[in-house]
């Protein structure tokens, strides 16, 4: 057998490429490996430092109250991926993190010193390709200087690249990322993080948050047979959380790892905080599937099961602290016709826009004249439908599952739940009790389903959700949708808004909705567009229309002018995630928008 070649010499630069900021990683890199190897469960006399030396254009890092290196931790620290901590009761996993230090400086050169618990000095210098430990001390590198006097580490990061001093050097944003990061260790154990960039010594001091309105605590929550969530705090505040501490921290080892978004509108979410945390059992699943750079996770069993039970807890939180919407009516037949009328253009203008499954009337179905509507039961399931439609082995089916009663009276109702696959061997099946009052909505919390490799056969499956009226024993409502695992679903059309729906701007008492001055919202996840009845530009265009079928035209088109704004605002989205929004794809962005218009105007006449 011959061994691979391996080419490191651009393993700094492709480490630093996964990093969505490369300073808020290089402090987080540092920090955690300083962190493990704290003296004292609670850090007492622990301290990192970043010190910026001027003269010698070098970046330090120092810790003090660790047990520094010993000869088994000093070789792993020389590695790249050493995977050996994944098992460990350790913040660091992957061992790449400090290749990114490599990135930093312009002939990837970085010292290494260290003193172990036995009083054991060790040195070491190298690139991201290649070091020694032997042959060469300190002072060769920097003559002068003092070698490290205490148990601990200090490694030199030499010849900072002059592109990244001024992000790096504004200590400012630099405290900003330990705190964000750092704070419950700061918070609970008063640690001392030092920033010294300008020949001034800063300790990195939490500021105190707004002013808290509403408060939702939960704990020891177990999540399935993985472990427990040890605590789960949401608040939401009178002013606006600074932005680095907006939505939910997940937080492993005193780490945060990453926050939950909060999903609802600006005047909300940017008042929303809190954070969670985990038992050892569950804190280790998820370190199993963290992402290296620290900043995520990988969609495994662990997280999915965490995320899924953070978000129903937001849900349920913004219920109590969101205002409601209010209803208004318009004819059914134009929001439908402007549904077709986005989707048709987005299929041919944005096709990787589509998701889902068609609309009716979509691109592709034969004319046969005004869309017949399905006729929907007065108590019905109203949503039921997958977080996705193809699935690997140790994925998590989550289904989006909402009942609807719009009888004037309670309804006690069974949901029974079945999920197949097309050779008839059943996957699962559940039962789901709930009284629903009068002209409401309910979600069902539905189980999340996950996937063996041993157990579940590759291929279609069937989700069949049957709604029945417990005191008639009558079915009234049935719903299916079709998902996939390990294989790729058949292609079929699909669209891009499911459905117009229309709000007030102003409330009853004459006060503004947040969004009073916004055409729409923001198209949802389940692809809904909330069209605000009584903007002034909507009102406008209604009031110039002379004839019923002028005014039918001109809703139809200011609601696909207003889906067309959310086409315009996803593509440019999707070119910034992938990188490749430039002035050219800008410009092409805008011309697909304004053919869209212009084709919507024709097939309008």
């Amino acid at each position: 057998m011959k061994k691979r070649p391996v080419n490191l010499e651009r393993s700094d630069a492709n480490i630093a490429e996964q990093y969505p900021n490369i300073y808020d990683g290089l402090q987080k890199d540092a920090a955690q490996n300083s962190w493990d190897a704290r003296t004292t469960k609670k850090g007492k006399d622990w301290k990192l430092l970043f010190k910026y030396i001027h003269e010698r254009d070098i970046l330090l890092m120092e810790d003090f109250g660790t047990t520094g290196m010993d000869s088994k931790k000093w070789v792993a620290y020389q590695s790249l991926w050493d995977t050996s901590k994944v098992d460990q009761e350790t913040l660091g996993a992957r061992g790449q993190g400090k290749f990114l230090f490599h990135y930093f400086s312009k002939d990837k050169t970085v010292l290494t010193e260290t003193i172990d618990e036995h009083g054991t000095y060790r040195f070491s210098y190298g690139t991201a390709e290649e070091w020694d430990d032997e042959t060469k001390k300190l002072q060769d590198f920097i003559p002068g200087a003092s070698p490290l006097d205490h148990h601990g580490t200090r490694i030199w990061i030499m010849n900072i690249k002059s592109e990244f001093k001024d992000e790096l050097l504004d200590y400012r944003f630099f405290m900003r990322y330990m705190a964000s990061t750092w704070w419950e260790i700061i918070r609970d154990y008063n640690v001392a993080f030092i920033v010294n960039f300008d020949g001034v010594d800063r300790q990195v001091i939490l500021s105190d948050l707004p002013e808290v309105l509403k408060e939702k605590s939960f704990e020891n929550e177990r999540i399935k047979e993985i472990g427990k969530i040890r605590n789960l705090v949401l608040r939401y505040c009178k002013d606006d959380v600074p932005e680095e501490f907006r939505g939910i921290a997940i937080q492993r080892g005193g780490m945060t790892i990453l926050r939950v978004p909060i999903s609802a509108e600006e005047s909300i979410k940017n008042r929303v905080y809190g954070y969670c945390n985990f038992d050892d059992d569950l804190e280790m699943e998820l370190k199993k599937c963290e992402m290296p750079n620290h900043f995520g996770f990988f969609n495994k069993k662990a997280w999915n099961h965490v995320r899924e039970y953070v978000r129903k807890k937001i849900d349920d939180f913004l219920l109590v602290i969101t205002p409601k919407k209010e209803k208004v009516e318009i004819a059914a037949e134009i929001l439908e016709e402007a549904v077709k009328l986005v989707n048709d253009l987005v299929s041919e203008y944005a096709p990787e826009l589509l998701a889902g499954p068609a609309a009716k009337g979509g691109k592709g179905e034969e004319d046969k004249g005004p869309v017949e509507l399905r006729q929907r039961p007065p108590v019905r399931i109203e949503v039921f439908r997958p977080n996705q439609h193809k699935f690997e082995y140790n994925e998590t089916l989550v289904i989006d599952c909402e009942i609807a009663n719009d009888m004037s009276t309670e309804k006690n109702l069974l949901f029974k739940l079945s999920i197949t696959h097309t050779d008839g061997r059943e996957k699962h099946k559940s039962r789901y009790s709930l009284i629903l009052p009068a002209q409401s909505r309910k979600k069902i919390d539905i189980q999340l389903i996950d996937f063996d490799e041993k157990k579940d056969n590759v291929g279609e499956y069937i989700a069949e959700g049957i709604l029945i009226d417990k005191d008639t024993d009558e079915q009234v409502d049935k719903r299916k949708f079709i998902f996939y695992l390990h294989e790729e679903p058949p292609k079929r059309g699909k669209a891009f808004v499911k459905e117009f729906r229309t709000c007030f701007g102003k409330k009853s008492d004459g006060t503004l909705q947040y969004f009073a001055k916004w055409k729409n919202l923001p198209i949802t996840e389940k692809g809904t567009i909330w069209i605000v009845w009584d903007h002034s530009e909507f009102v406008r265009v209604r009031d110039l229309a002379n004839t019923k079928k002028e005014k039918k035209r001109e809703i139809l088109l200011y609601c696909a002018r207003c889906g067309f704004d959310e086409v315009l605002r996803k593509l440019l989205e999707l070119r910034y995630m992938d990188n490749t929004l430039d002035l050219d794809k800008i410009k092409e962005i805008k011309n697909s928008y304004d053919e869209m218009l212009y084709e919507a105007s024709l097939r309008t006449m």
